[in-house]
């Protein structure tokens, strides 16, 4: 875990060419290897701890609660990528490990968010469908208007507010 590969081995970005010359975009994009790095909840909890700073083995090995240094290590490994050893024997985020927290945190701050927004309109078609079907009164002067509504907010927070189409 000496060397440390660069951020263009790990995340391909490309540069996309703006009208205005002091702002561009970046795109980029992870590979495989960077994904199944960061596809096991402990070596996200392992980048999460070593964002806030560099541990030796016996120290990660104590902060994360785990008995076996074969399990540790085996993870580590895994992690060879975005991890690296420092001038002390402490292991300390790369770039690229800064670059697969950041997406995994990006994941997890949008990717619920858009999950709720699909099932609340999910409900609200079975809801509409099923009350109107059976009883249609009741369908047409509370539940239609009501959820209508509720939906009309909520897309318009999710959508407007949270942006949560917009691209990652």
């Amino acid at each position: 875990m000496a060397g440390s590969t660069t951020l263009d081995q790990v995340v391909n970005c490309v540069r996309i060419k703006s009208p205005d010359p002091d702002y561009s975009l970046w795109g980029c994009v992870m590979n495989s290897e960077s994904f199944e790095a960061i596809s096991h909840p402990l070596r996200i909890r392992i980048l999460r701890i070593l964002s806030r700073k560099p541990m030796g083995f016996a120290e990660l090995k104590r902060e994360l609660g785990i008995k076996s240094s074969g399990k540790l290590d085996f993870h580590l490994k895994k992690l060879k990528n975005l991890i690296t050893l420092d001038e002390h024997g402490n292991y300390t985020l790369t770039r690229d490990g800064y670059a697969a927290l950041e997406a995994v945190s990006t994941i997890d701050k949008y990717g619920w968010q858009k999950r709720a927004y699909i099932l609340n309109l999910i409900l609200y078609i079975i809801i509409n469908l099923y009350t109107s079907i059976t009883s249609y009164s009741l369908w047409l002067t509370i539940v239609f208007p009501l959820s209508t509504v509720w939906i009309v907010f909520y897309s318009y927070w999710s959508i407007v507010k949270r942006r949560i189409f917009r691209a990652l």
